[in-house]
């Protein structure tokens, strides 16, 4: 197959034009859309270098921001993302998105009536737990970030969340599902527990594993109801959380009158995959689910290809998210997952005014690639940290951009994130919906929807169906 990156004459001169010209008039936007009280601080006379320019540009970002003459001075968001490493498609689009957010700020953010200048330094966490919590550290302490912004697995946000409460740094999450980043920083879940608060200086948003049990369920219903189902869960957060006997997949599936085949917990890096396959097949499994990372579903679809094993259904968190990764699969049409975020949701950015059609549309122009879910949550995150800014007066306050956090009820890019109605004490939920990939005549694969339940706005494709072999 083609590389869709090699292929940017697919996209149109009129989608660049409507996609680009939405991220240009952001700054405009973002300043009108400021507070009244904001009306009288004037804009910016003219553009000067804020703060320290190289701490704007992580290594390997773009090149350093110039900020505006700001009359409030220079706030530093930092942001710890998978840039590299197993889990860099959840990083793909961040390039893309921080530099179209920092030309939204280049005019500067208006909040309690001066103007601010906003820097974001954003660093690699390399996929690796230790990392993260290094370069979050890094951030705080040599950079001086007031407020830290983190996504992308709970490999990444547990880590970086730590450092945050322990420097008493606040930190917005998300993209990562609620209950293994709960427990991953200290919360408590149980028949008998009333959920404490993990963390005073974190809010996290993103669906939970109840969402993606109804997501998946609704649609197995159409290929194999009450069938027999193969688990693929790994030995980390994601994995101990989704196999949980408690609030994870195994009680969902028998109650829902599924029959669960789990071969126990695998470390991530596994290559070889026999013993699994075998057991499935042994135990006649028509679905196969789980949580992997790219690298290890493509090591294990390959072999279920070469051994035979051709089940009904095949519906993955983490692996099959994104299109790059899924068109480097052997067979891929057909694999289904969860969808976060799509260019069909009806959301708008409360920062620039962009429908989720436009912004999909501007980073396919701007990259050559096909759209992947985390634009969209990446953009939310920063729409939820600019809106606390602004009712918090600024940075300069802890406790009030902790209480800004907590009465944040904003319709974001990724949905409504209302921290005023919480799962758990400081996390709220986003909808989900469901997917399975299909032929493309513009990409190698594409997306199609077949449930909404969570999300009726969105329209639906068809029903899931079975792989064809």
């Amino acid at each position: 197959m083609t590389d869709s990156a090699d292929m940017p004459g697919q996209i149109s001169r009129r989608r660049f034009i409507i996609g680009g010209a939405a991220v240009v008039g952001g700054a405009a936007f973002l300043n009108a859309c400021g507070d009244d009280d904001d009306d009288d601080a004037g804009a910016t006379a003219e553009n000067a270098t804020g703060g320290d320019a190289a701490a704007t540009t992580a290594p390997g970002a773009g090149a350093a921001t110039t900020a505006p003459a700001a009359t409030g001075g220079t706030i530093k968001i930092g942001y710890v993302t998978p840039q590299t490493g197993a889990l860099a498609p959840f990083g793909e689009a961040d390039a893309f998105v921080l530099d179209a957010l920092r030309d939204v700020f280049a005019a500067g953010v208006a909040i309690g009536g001066a103007t601010y200048a906003i820097e974001i330094l954003d660093r690699d966490s390399e996929s690796n737990s230790n990392t993260a919590s290094t370069v979050a550290q890094e951030l705080i302490v040599q950079d001086g970030v007031q407020l830290m912004c983190v996504a992308q697995t709970p490999d990444t946000t547990v880590p970086v969340v730590q450092t945050c409460t322990n420097n008493e740094i606040p930190v917005l999450s998300n993209n990562a599902p609620w209950q293994p980043h709960y427990l991953g920083i200290g919360g408590q879940l149980g028949p008998d527990v009333t959920p404490p608060v993990a963390s005073e200086w974190n809010y996290h948003f993103f669906w939970g594993l109840e969402d993606v049990i109804q997501v998946f369920l609704a649609m197995w219903d159409d290929v194999a109801p009450g069938g027999v189902v193969g688990a693929m869960w790994p030995d980390d957060p994601d994995g101990n959380a989704w196999s949980d006997p408690n609030v994870g997949f195994p009680p969902a599936l028998t109650a829902a009158g599924y029959t669960l085949v789990d071969p126990g917990r695998f470390p991530l890096g596994t290559t070889d995959y026999t013993a699994q396959i075998s057991q499935f097949k042994d135990a006649g499994v028509e679905i196969v689910t789980g949580v992997m990372i790219p690298p290890d579903f493509g090591a294990f679809w390959t072999q279920c290809q070469q051994q035979g094993f051709q089940p009904k259904a095949v519906t993955l968190g983490k692996c099959l998210l994104f299109p790059s990764a899924v068109a480097s699969y052997p067979n891929p049409i057909g694999l289904s997952s969860e969808i976060w975020w799509s260019d069909r949701h009806p959301t708008t950015s409360s920062l620039t005014g962009q429908t989720s059609a436009d912004l999909a549309a501007a980073y396919e122009a701007a990259t050559g690639r096909q759209w992947t879910q985390p634009v969209g949550y990446v953009h939310s995150l920063f729409e939820v940290a600019i809106d606390v800014l602004k009712r918090a007066g600024g940075a300069t306050d802890k406790q009030a951009l902790l209480d800004a956090m907590g009465a944040t009820n904003l319709e974001t890019i990724a949905g409504k994130v209302d921290f005023t109605n919480p799962v758990v004490p400081h996390v709220t939920k986003t909808p989900l919906v469901g997917g399975q990939w299909v032929a493309s005549d513009e990409w190698d694969v594409e997306f199609k929807i077949v449930t909404n339940e969570q999300l009726p706005g969105i329209t639906i494709d068809g029903a899931l169906e079975p792989i064809a072999y």
